[in-house]
C-alpha cells in the first residue's frame, strides 16, 4: 500500500483538470483559467515537480440552505491539485472502507445512499436510520494526528509533503479569517467611540 507513487506527470494533471471540471458551472474564474489552460496546467506541473507549490488562499462565504454553513473554496489551480491528490488517495484508501461509506467514492453518492437506506427501512420496518453531521468537523481535526495516520499508509515523501501543504492551508485560512473578524470588531469599536 505504501509503495504507490503519486503521479505528477503532465498527463495526470490534464486528467485531474478533466475530473475537476465535470459538472462545474461556467463562471469568470473558470473562464479566465481556461483562457490560458495549457500554460496554467504546465505551471502546475512545474511547481509540483520542482517542489515550489504553495497553496493559495480560500474564498470564504456563508450559505443558508437548511442550516447556516461557512464554506471555504480554494482557487481552481489548488482544486485541480486537490483532485490529483484525491485520485492518488483513492488508490490507497478506497478498498479499506466498508461498503456503506458513500461520500466521494466512485459509483456512490447521495442518491445511491438514499436508495440503500430505503432498502434497509423496507427490510427492517421497526428500525430507524440516524443521519448525523459533525459541526465544524474540519475546523477541529488535529492536523498532526491526521498526518500521522496518513503516514501509516503513505510512505512517499513527495506525496506526504503535498498532503501537509494542503492540510495546513485550511488552518492558515481559518486563522486569517479569525484575524479579519477581530479587525472588523476593532473597527466597529473605534467607529463607535
Amino acid at each position: 500500500m505504501g509503495n504507490v507513487s503519486i503521479d505528477l506527470s503532465l498527463v495526470n494533471i490534464w486528467a485531474s483538470w478533466f475530473d475537476f471540471k465535470k459538472g462545474k458551472v461556467h463562471n469568470p474564474e473558470k473562464e479566465a483559467f481556461v483562457y490560458n489552460l495549457e500554460a496554467r496546467l504546465f505551471d502546475i506541473y512545474n511547481i509540483l515537480n520542482n517542489g515550489d507549490y504553495r497553496h493559495g488562499t480560500y474564498k470564504l462565504f456563508t450559505v443558508c440552505d437548511n442550516k447556516r454553513r461557512e464554506i471555504a473554496v480554494a482557487n481552481i489551480r489548488d482544486r485541480i491539485i486537490h483532485r490529483l491528490v484525491y485520485n492518488y488517495l483513492v488508490k490507497i484508501y478506497d478498498k479499506t472502507f466498508i461498503f456503506d461509506v458513500w461520500s466521494n467514492r466512485h459509483g456512490k453518492g447521495l442518491l445511491e445512499a438514499v436508495n440503500r437506506a430505503q432498502k434497509f427501512l423496507k427490510a427492517y420496518p421497526d428500525k430507524f436510520i440516524w443521519r448525523a453531521d459533525i459541526k465544524k468537523f474540519f475546523d477541529n481535526v488535529d492536523q498532526d494526528n491526521l498526518i500521522k495516520i496518513l503516514s501509516l499508509k503513505i510512505k512517499e515523501a513527495k506525496a506526504l509533503d503535498l498532503l501537509k501543504i494542503i492540510i495546513a492551508s485550511y488552518q492558515v485560512e481559518r486563522e486569517r479569517e479569525r484575524e479579519r473578524e477581530r479587525e472588523r470588531e476593532r473597527v466597529k469599536l473605534v467607529c463607535r467611540s
